[in-house]
C-alpha cells in the first residue's frame, strides 16, 4: 500500500513584523581539528562552557541568542533598543567575549590543539523580519532577511581577512567610538551579488605553533 505524505507550509506562531537589529554570527576557529585531537566529552565541555558565558554576556549587553549549532552561535541586539544602541551592545558584547577567550586560554597551561582557542566574530545591522516560527510544538524566535546572511558571510570571512572581528560598515558608522577602527576595504561575499565595505575590529590570528619534531624535520 502507497503511502502519501502531504507537504504543508508551516505557519508562524506570531507574525513577521520588520525590525532595525544588530546582527552577530560566531564560530570557535579550527573545531575540527579541536574534536580530532581531543576526546568528544573534553570537547564538549570546552564549548559548553563557552557558550554558557557567551550566552550571559550577550544578555547583559540586551541581546539574545536565536541559534547555537555546533560551534557556532547566532545572535540579535536590538529587539527592544534603538539600532545605534544596539550597535553599540553588539560591538561591546564581541569585545568581551573575545577576552573571556584570552582569560580561557590564560587558564589553561595546555593549549588546544597546540594552539589557543579562537573564536570569529561577524557583525552586521539593517532590516529583518523577526517572529517565532515552530515545526512542532516549540516555537522559536525567526530572524531572517538577508542583513543575517551578510552578517554569516562576514563571520566567515574572519579566517580569510586574519582578523577576530569584522564588523560591516553600515553598523561601524553607528558606533561611539568608530574612529578608534581604521582598517577597512572593500569585500566580495560568497553569495552576496555586491561588494560589502567591511572595519577589521579585532586581531589577526595567533600563528599556529609547530612541534619540535617539525621544526627539526624542516631545519635538516
Amino acid at each position: 500500500m502507497e503511502t502519501n505524505y502531504l507537504i504543508h507550509n508551516p505557519m508562524p506562531v506570531v507574525p513577521d513584523q520588520e525590525q532595525h537589529l544588530a546582527i552577530m554570527f560566531l564560530d570557535i576557529r579550527n573545531f575540527t581539528g579541536l574534536m580530532e585531537s581531543q576526546p568528544g566529552q573534553t570537547v564538549v565541555q570546552v564549548v559548553r562552557r563557552l557558550f554558557t558565558a557567551f550566552n550571559q554576556i550577550i544578555k547583559k549587553f540586551e541581546g539574545k541568542v536565536v541559534e547555537v549549532a555546533g560551534d557556532s552561535l547566532y545572535a540579535v541586539f536590538g529587539l527592544q533598543t534603538e539600532l545605534k544602541e544596539s550597535v553599540n551592545n553588539a560591538y561591546q558584547a564581541a569585545k568581551v567575549m573575545l577576552q573571556t577567550v584570552t582569560l580561557f586560554n590564560e587558564a589553561h597551561s595546555q593549549p588546544y590543539d597546540g594552539g589557543p582557542l579562537e573564536i570569529g566574530v561577524g557583525l552586521h545591522a539593517g532590516k529583518v523580519f523577526v517572529g517565532e516560527f515552530g515545526l512542532d510544538d516549540a516555537p522559536q524566535l525567526s530572524v531572517m532577511g538577508l542583513p543575517v546572511n551578510i552578517a554569516s558571510r562576514l563571520q566567515a570571512k574572519t579566517r580569510e581577512l586574519n582578523n577576530d572581528l569584522i564588523i560591516s560598515e553600515d553598523a561601524y558608522q553607528l558606533l561611539d567610538d568608530a574612529q578608534a577602527i581604521v582598517p577597512h576595504q572593500n569585500v566580495q561575499l560568497q553569495g552576496i551579488s555586491h561588494g560589502q565595505q567591511i572595519r577589521l575590529a579585532g586581531k589577526p590570528y595567533a600563528k599556529p605553533q609547530h612541534s619540535l619534531d617539525y621544526l627539526l624535520a624542516i631545519s635538516r
